[in-house]
């Protein structure tokens, strides 16, 4: 449904009526006893359900879409059918086994129950008694036994399913850095649905015989593919933006603490005290670079920018992203690199963007801005 019926407020705002022994509640033109235990669950399609304001307070909303865990759990059983449909098979094998040995343990337990409960005169004298209790006593044991090398096959089996994980954690965090687009422009949604798609064509790809090469030839195909997909879907202003996104959501051991924060803005200078600066940076540069100083101190004292001679063809070079001195490289990360170009040369900050995309993902990808 897509909303609230008036008919179920009095039921959900718990308008009882007291009856003698018994509470009833009125919905339409009919009273009806009303239970402590009962329980009304609401389900809609609708990702974006409108609940009014009166309705709101009465009732609990619960986002049942897809969750990364979850998402990551469907992935790999997927993968595990295709790769090694075996294991699943096993797995659902040893389940369903699991299962039958829990019922059939709980059905000797009530048989036994039953039997000590009809039981007549002294049940020490009793021999067909004392026999059915040994043979109950015996099964018991076989199936507890059964159980125990049950649970074991499946640890073993776990452990060759969560070869893949990683695959299955990867691709489920590429779908949630896909979906974070609508946030830029409505028309950017991506459905389940199309990337289940594209997870099931990587999937294809010509199989390696060594597991772990396989895994990681996976991943690589399937990044290319979502990012060729997705970039096809895009406004042009807005491909470096997803680039940088892409990066960001794929690989965040490339980025320090606050380091993305000051790079998209997040983290504003505050009426900092006049600072002297070298001669050699812009004055209207001036309030960047003293962010860049106050967030990164140990960041700022590497680049050395009192140093006006080092700085000297990176100042005048019309790609000053790649004219950055090689002591200073080889000491600071690549990003770091970025946001030194923020903050003395924005002139050249895309194209330093673009730079730094193409590196972190690689030659692989040739549909780029």
């Amino acid at each position: 449904m897509d909303g609230v019926e008036p008919v179920l407020y009095p039921l959900l705002r718990k308008d009882l009526i007291a009856q003698g022994p018994r509470y009833v509640v009125q919905i339409g033109d009919k009273v009806i006893d009303y239970n402590e235990d009962f329980r009304l669950f609401l389900a809609t399609r609708n990702p974006s359900p409108v609940i009014p304001p009166d309705a709101a307070s009465v009732v609990t909303e619960v986002n049942f879409t897809t969750t990364r865990a979850g998402l990551r759990g469907q992935l790999l059983a997927l993968t595990i059918q295709h790769e090694k449909p075996e294991l699943e098979t096993e797995k659902t094998r040893l389940l369903q086994q699991e299962e039958d040995k829990k019922i059939q343990l709980a059905q000797l337990e009530e048989s036994l129950l039953e039997t000590l409960a009809t039981a007549q005169g002294n049940i020490l004298e009793n021999r067909e008694l004392i026999d059915s209790l040994n043979q109950t006593k015996a099964s018991s044991a076989l199936i507890q036994e059964s159980l125990v090398e049950s649970h074991r096959l499946q640890v073993s089996l776990d452990q060759e399913r969560d070869a893949y994980l990683p695959f299955a954690e990867s691709a489920s965090k590429m779908y949630f850095v896909i979906t974070d687009l609508s946030k830029i422009n409505n028309m950017y949604c991506f459905s389940l649905a199309s990337f289940l798609r594209l997870f099931q064509r990587a999937l294809q790809a010509k199989k390696d015989l060594n597991t772990e090469d396989r895994i990681s030839a996976l991943e690589n195909n399937l990044k290319i593919m979502v990012y060729e997909y997705v970039c096809r879907s895009l406004f042009k202003a807005d491909q470096l933006m997803f680039a940088m996104h892409f990066v960001k959501g794929m690989y965040s051991e490339l980025f320090q603490e606050n380091e993305w924060e000051v790079l998209i803005g997040s983290i504003v200078g505050e009426m900092f005290k006049k600072e002297e600066f070298p001669s050699w940076i812009d004055q209207e540069r001036h309030g960047e670079v003293a962010i860049l100083k106050a967030t990164f101190p140990a960041l700022y004292q590497t680049l050395c920018l009192s140093d006006s001679d080092l700085w000297v063809s990176f100042l005048q070079s019309s790609q000053c992203e790649q004219e950055i001195p090689s002591s200073i490289t080889r000491k600071i990360s690549l990003f770091q690199q970025l946001l030194l170009i923020q903050a003395v040369r924005p002139d050249r900050l895309q194209s330093a963007m673009t730079a730094f995309a193409s590196q972190a993902l690689g030659k692989s990808f040739k549909f780029f801005v």
